[in-house]
């Protein structure tokens, strides 16, 4: 690994061991029997959060390009949630849209419930990438096969969680098939407003095809609870600006349910 890659991923690390001194997040988990869903993702990386049972969740996500992705998942069991995707680029704007290719499936099973020694513990399968569309693959690809872990504190500050899985991608049209993972971080305010942070490794896009260069993913995001139901993420992506990828401002909006 080069010089400048090793300094990216250690600035990267650093970004969020400081993000977690502020005080943290509108991501912090909210249990089903109280209405409300608990967190899936922190940006664009899964947490060990489902959709509470009989509940589900929408999510909006506005990108570059006149980018939209539509997000639905529900909670049909206590320890099992499934999920469907799909959008594409230009759909804001006056140009043609640009779908993707196909509706996108997700599927997570809680495997350990989190406890005082250890944190929950979710498998999941998703090939919902993120960003454009391009010679067979997501800009941000896809998760595919993950285990995700996050483990949550209450202290004088506030809520804070940490997170961190690992992933197989089925996006490998680029030859590029190597494990991956990611950490992340996430830490309320308020009641209202919480801060979240994560670095995806991107180890399975950095080779001479790949779109990434290897430095990885560093993303940053603000989250406000509008009401108890809806949210709203201003999100920084790609701060690192990563190989073909330029640093990119996006909305996402969040609603859920009962039904």
């Amino acid at each position: 690994m080069s010089e400048r890659k090793i300094t990216k991923r250690t600035a990267a690390l650093l970004v969020l061991t400081l993000w977690s001194g502020a005080p943290a997040g509108a991501q912090e988990e909210q249990a089903a029997d109280q209405g409300r869903v608990e967190p899936v993702r922190l940006i664009d990386c899964p947490t060990a959060g489902l959709v509470g049972k009989g509940h589900f969740g929408v999510d909006l996500r506005f990108f570059p390009q006149g980018g939209v992705l539509g997000q639905l998942n529900a909670g049909v069991l206590d320890r099992l949630s499934i999920g469907l995707s799909f959008g594409g680029e230009q759909i804001i704007g006056d140009q043609d849209v640009d779908w993707y290719p196909r509706v996108e499936p997700a599927i997570r099973y809680r495997v350990i419930e989190e406890n005082q020694a250890l944190p929950a513990l979710v498998l999941g399968y998703e090939t919902q990438g993120y960003g454009a569309y391009r010679s067979g693959r997501y800009q941000i690809k896809s998760k595919g096969v993950f285990l995700a872990a996050s483990k949550n504190y209450t202290g004088p500050l506030g809520q804070f969680g940490v997170h961190g899985g690992l992933n197989l991608s089925r996006e490998n049209s680029d030859q590029d098939g190597d494990l991956s993972g990611w950490v992340g971080l996430d830490k309320s305010i308020n009641e209202e407003l919480g801060l979240v942070a994560e670095y995806d490794l991107a180890t399975n896009d950095n080779n001479r095809s790949a779109l990434g260069s290897g430095d990885g993913y560093l993303n940053l995001g603000v989250h406000w609870s509008v009401v108890p139901n809806l949210s709203l993420s201003l999100l920084l992506k790609d701060i690192l600006d990563n190989g073909d990828a330029d640093m990119s401002r996006e909305l996402a909006v969040r609603y859920s349910e009962e039904f």
